[in-house]
């Protein structure tokens, strides 16, 4: 027995596989009238294309066959029922081992089965992934590469990519699995992310995510000669600001490779705006967005002011709830800092709370925000010599409830 392409099927010397291919391909001709009764089927004479296979089998003419049985597969591809047609790619596959002509032509019909994301794209990936275990199988270590990145591209052109990937929980271990297991270069590295960038960026959470994998790779110098990675880390930006569900953008604007467009006539602005999310209370957003040019900037690249506005409301409340002086914040100072009236001070408390930015009660008699806890904006040294303070202030908590519950 042997197992191709999900097929199993018999290896007896006693089945002629090329002869069993070539007559599905073309069966042969019927005899005019049927059997009459109690007499043996005719012995069918084969069709002109199974004579010519034969004849290449024999002659061990093996690279013209395989060519001539493959296309005419191809022909076949969108006319007959998949399970035959994988049942003839499982045959084919088999004969190409069988001839030493699997490695030479496996990128060719990973090529071909990835040619169309409309004409049965099921099977192409079950063919694609078939492709891709006999790479695996016979440690064609040259090919696993290239084969997985022609796999993943059908995937995303199908929308099936996170079938792949185990979804959204499992998406960046896959990859980084794949990267161990390959031993993949570093430019191998960059081609693999960048493709997975590419593919969610429409999901900005993902989008987010998938670009702290992707950028750090790349030297901040490389911006300027490679136009994909400009436009890919352009991209990155725009959905993270454009994005309600991510609202800062402090470890974005840390990256050397972010930075580099500082110095970019046409995308300054753009990292000014992040520059604003990452560091910037509201006022100081207001301030930026009187420039003609960032006003210009977000309305060719569809950046809304409201939108932008409601994220600086946000991480300013924040910034007032990481003060270190006072954890209980007026309703009058809160609706002063993000300018709107003190009626309004309780609602964006409440969405603040709820995109998971700041702990807190509201105390209505005293009209007072008491703020429990804050996501950092940024981390630098001084949140590291923060989080030390709160961890020594926790040691002691713990310390003094230990003497009273036991003590010495």
């Amino acid at each position: 027995m042997s197992v191709c392409a999900g097929v199993v099927f018999k290896t007896s010397e006693e089945v002629d596989f090329v002869a069993e291919l070539a007559g599905w391909i073309s069966p042969p001709p019927q005899p005019e009238g049927g059997e009459g009764e109690g007499q043996e089927a005719p012995l069918l004479e084969p069709s002109e294309f199974q004579t010519e296979c034969n004849a290449l089998k024999s002659q061990k003419e093996f690279e013209k066959l395989a060519t001539k049985l493959t296309a005419a597969i191809k022909e076949r591809f969108s006319a007959e029922p998949e399970a035959d047609v994988e049942c003839a790619y499982a045959v084919l596959l088999q004969l190409l081992l069988q001839w030493g002509l699997l490695q030479p032509r496996l990128l060719a019909l990973a090529d071909e089965f990835s040619g169309s994301a409309e004409d049965r794209p099921l099977l192409r990936r079950t063919l694609l992934i078939s492709l891709y275990a006999l790479v695996q199988q016979y440690s064609y270590t040259e090919l696993r590469f290239p084969m997985l990145l022609r796999l993943l591209s059908y995937c995303a052109a199908t929308g099936s990519l996170d079938a792949m990937l185990g979804g959204p929980a499992k998406r960046c271990a896959t990859v980084e699995k794949w990267i161990r297991e390959l031993d993949l270069s570093a430019a191998q590295k960059k081609e693999l992310w960048g493709l997975i960038v590419d593919s969610f960026l429409e999901d900005s959470a993902a989008t987010h995510v998938l670009a702290l994998k992707y950028l750090p790779l790349h030297a901040a110098e490389e911006v300027a000669s490679d136009a994909k990675l400009k436009e890919r880390l352009v991209q990155s930006l725009l959905v993270t600001i454009r994005s309600r569900e991510m609202p800062n953008c402090d470890k974005l604007v840390q990256l050397a490779v972010v930075n580099q467009l500082r110095s970019d006539k046409e995308y300054a602005p753009l990292l000014r705006l992040l520059d604003a999310l990452a560091r910037e209370k509201y006022k100081g957003y207001l301030a930026l967005y009187e420039d003609k040019a960032v006003q210009a900037f977000m309305a060719a690249h569809a950046l809304e002011h409201s939108a932008c506005q409601r994220k600086m409301r946000l991480l300013t409340l924040v910034t007032l709830g990481l003060n270190e002086t006072t954890k209980e914040l007026p309703y009058a100072d809160i609706a002063e800092e993000l300018q709107i009236e003190p009626t309004e001070v309780e609602t964006w408390v409440m969405e603040a709370i709820r995109c998971g930015l700041i702990m807190a009660k509201m105390d209505q008699v005293r009209e007072l925000v008491v703020v429990s806890g804050c996501t950092e904006r940024e981390f630098h040294e001084e949140q590291w010599d923060r989080l030390k303070v709160s961890l020594g202030q926790w040691g002691e908590s713990v310390k003094n409830l230990l003497s009273v519950v036991s003590p010495a």
